[in-house]
């Protein structure tokens, strides 16, 4: 009897879940290539809106980095976003600079931009819509 009153509990969470879960949202997938592989070191990717580009991110992800690609998956209303990423080579969970602000460690940002400052949003951002949308970005040294 508990054992059916559990199981009914599980259908029903899951049920809701399902029935609440927005069907506007969107997959973006971020594929990073262009980075040495060391171990345990992680790869970290950030989606963007316009109102607060590169200052505070609406989703960040870190994956380890193995192989000669990853691949991270966000779930996001349509809309306009961009991505930056960079691989943290000393494991300090932060992008290093240079004195005068340029990394130190390979980073990247959608629509493959290489700014020779902070770019604009514009110039990374592309439209998210009820789809499936892929984002490759190769890292600059």
């Amino acid at each position: 009897m508990q054992k059916n009153i559990m199981c009914t509990a599980f259908v029903v969470l899951f049920l809701l879940f399902t029935a609440f879960k927005n069907k506007d949202d969107s997959i973006l997938k971020v594929k990073v290539t262009g980075f040495e592989e060391k171990a345990s070191t992680k790869i970290y990717i950030s989606v963007f809106s316009k109102e607060d580009f590169l200052e505070t991110s609406l989703q960040t992800k870190s994956v380890t980095a193995t192989g000669d690609e990853v691949i991270v998956e966000f779930e996001l209303p349509s809309g306009e976003y961009a991505v930056s990423t960079y691989h943290d080579g000393n494991n300090n969970s932060e992008l290093d600079r240079y004195f005068f602000g340029k990394p130190k460690e390979p980073y990247g940002f959608s629509n493959n931009v290489k700014p020779l400052g902070p770019p604009s949003f514009e110039k990374c951002m592309f439209t998210l819509n009820n789809s499936l949308k892929i984002v490759s970005i190769k890292l600059i040294d």
